[in-house]
């Protein structure tokens, strides 16, 4: 990296820019970095290929996002050609006042269906901030919706493509990072992988590749509200598949036909095929291929088959379930009948079992009203049980002080504003210390109010999990009450696929 005014980065196919140069933190940005040439034409579906060769300097200035399957207004231009990342270097990098900084590495969510590294709320300045500018920060775009996640049968046995190709281009970018990230005085053997959400659980399947026997390309990860479309029934996805082949124009003529589909038309059958989906359900997600991904994550987990060799910090919210849940859907006939939609090869123990464990409002159970039931179930079998509102901690991660009105595009939500900032600040310091030294503790922010507490190491017992609350009562340690051992057992024991 050199230069006098804003410094470039040259790796071997091309020269960078630094986008810009943040006077007041003290930190250069370098924004649109193609890791992966553009996944078009006969590339669909494929591994990410290695990027063509340019000439001129790059200044990051040309960047798109992929393209959503649900509207998102994220402000910047969409395509197909969006195998991009940005990077956040301290100044001192530049200056050549430190080496070997530890990387942060960020994975969005979204649903595997919509987002992106330029999203507003995915500002890396406050964790480099909280780490006292001694990390740097990479976001990466990865494939969405019928893009990213064509699964299935026919996608499986045919030889030209590859399905789950989002995990290659997550693999990709992070192999970008062990091959370039030392040019800037990065630490290849310090990279932690962040991710919410459906990122989060994009890194539970990179800790499960090929059933743990894959080394993952991180040593740290920091997994919030792990999420994913638990793509377990062949069937299903073959029935996804052929739905989503007649949108396209190409009913049972292949993924031939698909490569010749304009982006526009695959765009429009990709936007459709979700917003007819379930509510709740984003369709579009990670499957099981036998090849990459053998199980699901939580069958993995629990049979032991993971790497091993990972720190981790898991976390998640209170009310995964509630983002989730059909409001609608108020009356028990109505949850019987999605619960037969989701688990159609349960059979009738496995199904008395969940109600016995989750039982019905009128029962005088745990549950006052239906729509709490079923949002508790769900958040308990895609999120609280793999390891607020779901998401509501990216709030807190990538909260920005300093702020005046007019870019008050962060929410306070239900935080009182005179403690959310320092709440933000205090998890913001959990996260940074744990990217820069394995442990959520050794920089933990202190003198502030509220103040922080230790951050326990998770044990399990049968009331649940020991776990760090944040809320509205600051920072205390308690018994996570968002994991029974009772509830988890059967939803880890995998009863509910019909395969057991």
């Amino acid at each position: 990296m050199s230069g006098l005014s804003l410094p470039t980065l040259t790796i071997p196919y091309a020269t960078y820019k630094a986008y810009s140069y943040d006077v007041t933190d003290d930190y250069y940005t370098f924004k649109n970095i193609r890791f992966a040439a553009p996944p078009v034409g006969d590339l669909r579906w494929k591994k990410p290929a290695p990027p063509l060769t340019q000439i001129e300097v790059q200044d990051g200035t040309i960047g798109f996002q992929c393209n959503q399957a649900i509207s998102s207004n994220l402000f910047e231009p969409v395509s197909e050609g969006c195998l991009f990342l940005d990077i956040m270097v301290p100044g001192k990098v530049v200056r050549d006042e430190v080496k070997d900084l530890p990387v942060l590495f960020w994975i969005f969510g979204g649903g595997y269906t919509l987002g992106s590294k330029s999203c507003l709320l995915y500002d890396g300045n406050p964790l480099l901030k909280s780490a006292g500018n001694n990390i740097i920060y990479v976001a990466q775009n990865y494939r969405l919706g019928a893009f990213g996640f064509l699964n299935g049968p026919t996608v499986e046995n045919d030889s030209s493509a590859l399905t789950n190709v989002v995990l290659w281009d997550q693999r990709a970018a992070l192999q970008w990072v062990q091959d370039y990230i030392g040019l800037i005085d990065g630490d290849k053997n310090t990279v932690t992988a962040m991710g919410t959400s459906a990122g989060a659980g994009s890194i539970m399947h990179h800790l499960t590749a090929e059933s743990g026997t894959v080394v993952p390309q991180f040593k740290r990860a920091i997994i919030m509200s792990p999420a994913f479309e638990p793509q377990y029934d062949p069937d299903r996805l073959q029935n996804q598949y052929a739905g989503f082949e007649a949108k396209a124009g190409c009913a049972r003529q292949g993924i031939s036909c698909f490569r010749n589909v304009s982006e526009a038309v695959f765009q429009k059958a990709n936007m459709e095929t979700v917003s007819a989906s379930q509510y709740g359900s984003f369709v579009f997600g990670l499957a099981i291929d036998g090849t990459l991904s053998r199980d699901l994550p939580r069958m993995e987990l629990a049979k032991g088959n993971y790497y091993k060799d990972v720190e981790i910090l898991l976390g998640h919210t209170s009310n995964e379930g509630l983002l989730f849940a059909d409001p609608t859907k108020i009356f028990n006939p109505q949850t019987d009948e999605l619960l037969t939609r989701n688990f159609p090869n349960a059979s009738a123990a496995t199904r008395a079992t969940l109600d016995q464990l989750c039982p019905e409002p009128s029962q005088l159970g745990q549950y006052k009203i239906n729509l709490e039931r079923l949002s508790g179930m769900i958040g308990e079998w895609l999120i609280s049980c793999n390891p607020g509102i779901h998401g509501f901690d990216l709030i807190l991660a990538f909260w920005r002080t300093g702020l005046n009105i007019s870019q008050s595009l962060q929410v306070d939500f239900k935080l009182n504003f005179i403690t959310d900032k320092n709440l933000a600040t205090g998890f913001q310091s959990y996260l940074t210390s744990f990217a820069r030294t394995g442990n959520p503790n050794t920089y933990r922010e202190s003198g502030s109010f509220p103040s922080t507490r230790t951050f326990p190491q998770a044990t399990i017992s049968s009331s649940g999990s020991t776990a760090l609350d944040i809320g509205l009562l600051g920072f205390n340690t308690i018994i996570d009450p968002n994991t029974p051992a009772d509830r988890c057992a059967f939803w880890e024991g995998g009863s509910w696929t019909g395969r057991i």
